[in-house]
């Protein structure tokens, strides 16, 4: 068994790392219109902060259970009751979808309200300027929802090439929408091109699914006996899965009270840092999951943690060679992909002096993602949410204390150190929470 999943591994990691190079590929491609088109100001400051609730409240209520939550349960209930299994998907997918459509309704209705909590130190006109495109990105949730779903469902299946091409396809949209539609409506051109994007993110899965004989339509079974389960294991993740989001929700509120551009600029460094992130944490940790989860399942502890040791030293090992890159060519990088246009000399020093900093915190960034993978396979979602908040404590109220001294380099200083935090605790719970599954 353990020399099929090796194979399989191998084969689904090439899968993930390529779609996921193409996605990012596409995202610095995405960022460098935007640089050009709009520079480091007002606008993209908007924009940026226009993401931050309906993104938060996406990943609060529906994306930390749907894969990380579900892949383990719909495994097992494939295997013990599979008349159940297509039934228990269908519920969460319509689930999910009508719930995030209700909040994307309350969000266009109460934006003009809501605008302070995401940029509390905008001016009146820039807070003018958030609130149509707050309205636009308020549903695409709802979009994403199915889509994360459908991503599932493909995750158990071992389908990784189109679970990787949809984020590919969503920036391709954003693209689309920025070159076509910026010159004539402005940074509006980007929102609609990002609803255009997750509409993509979304089909390009549905084809998959159609292709695998999944019997794609609505249904909302709560008397399955898995659903309860399923509520009982997502509680906690749903408070861990955000916690990423309300970190840079914090450090959105601290940049919004300096100069125009702070906002943009920290968007762009985290873009940077987060390719290695993606590349290597989140796609080897991904590949990893269902064969943890099915290891654990056959209570293999031996052949658990040859898994979880061989990927582990991957990701350490290749993410502190990525970080070193950074820091080094971070502003060649950066110059050679943003510089230009309305993006000025400056702005590519401070994004470049941003990224080194960030650059700290991508080796226990990438290793948390498989840490917490590990926990989800032993059906424990409650130590990586306190590893979460921990993180999220120590990022932003650190980053706050060191503001006046280090200035907007104190917010990715903030997230090192809050990264570091949540490793450690993690490394010190994970062979206990094993065991503890192995023993039930």
């Amino acid at each position: 068994m353990l020399r099929h999943l090796t194979a399989l591994w191998d084969r689904s990691r090439g899968v993930l790392l390529a779609t996921t190079f193409a996605s990012y590929a596409l995202g610095l491609l995405r960022d460098r219109v935007f640089a050009r088109s709009f520079g480091a100001g007002h606008e993209l400051d908007a924009y940026q902060a226009a993401f931050l609730l309906p993104d938060f409240l996406f990943n609060f209520l529906v994306a930390g259970g749907l894969v990380a939550v579900f892949v383990p349960l719909f495994l097992e209930v494939k295997r013990a009751h599979p008349e159940y299994a297509d039934r228990f998907a269908q519920t969460m997918a319509t689930a999910s979808s009508l719930l995030m459509l209700a909040v994307g309704v309350v969000l266009f209705i109460f934006a003009p309200s809501l605008v302070r909590l995401v940029a509390p130190g905008f001016d009146d006109a820039s807070t003018r300027a958030l609130v149509p495109l707050m309205r636009v990105l308020a549903f695409s949730p709802a979009i994403f929802a199915v889509s994360n779903a459908f991503g599932g469902i493909l995750v158990a299946e071992k389908r990784f090439l189109t679970y990787g091409l949809a984020p590919v396809f969503y920036n391709a949209g954003i693209i689309v929408g920025t070159v076509v539609l910026a010159p004539t409506i402005g940074i509006m051109g980007a929102a609609v091109g990002t609803l255009f994007g997750a509409v993509l993110h979304m089909v390009i899965r549905l084809i998959e699914l159609w292709r695998l004989k999944f019997p794609i339509r609505p249904a909302l079974d709560f008397s399955l006996p898995e659903f309860r389960p399923f509520l009982r294991l997502m509680l906690p993740k749903m408070f861990s899965h955000p916690v990423e989001l309300a970190t840079f929700w914090g450090f959105t509120a601290i940049a919004s009270t300096m100069s125009a551009g702070s906002i943009a600029v920290l968007n762009f460094a985290r873009n940077f840092q987060s390719v290695p992130i993606s590349l290597i944490g989140i796609t080897l940790a991904t590949v990893s999951f269902s064969s943890l989860s099915q290891l654990l399942a056959a209570r293999d502890l031996d052949a658990f943690w040859r898994e979880y040791r061989r990927t582990l030293g991957h990701i350490v090992l290749l993410s502190i060679a990525s970080a070193a890159g950074l820091a080094v060519f971070g502003r060649l990088i950066i110059d050679i992909l943003l510089g230009g246009g309305a993006f000025d000399a400056s702005a590519v020093h401070q994004t470049a002096a941003l990224l080194t900093v960030f650059a700290i915190a991508i080796p226990f960034e990438g290793a948390s993602h498989l840490q917490a993978r590990a926990f989800y396979a032993a059906k424990n979602t409650t130590i990586p949410l306190v590893g979460g908040v921990i993180n999220l404590i120590l990022s932003v109220g650190g980053a706050w204390l060191l503001v006046p001294v280090w200035g907007i380099y104190a917010l990715p200083a903030g997230y090192a150190l809050g990264s570091a935090a949540k490793v450690a605790l993690l490394w010190l719970r994970l062979e206990g929470s094993v065991n503890s599954r192995i023993r039930q």
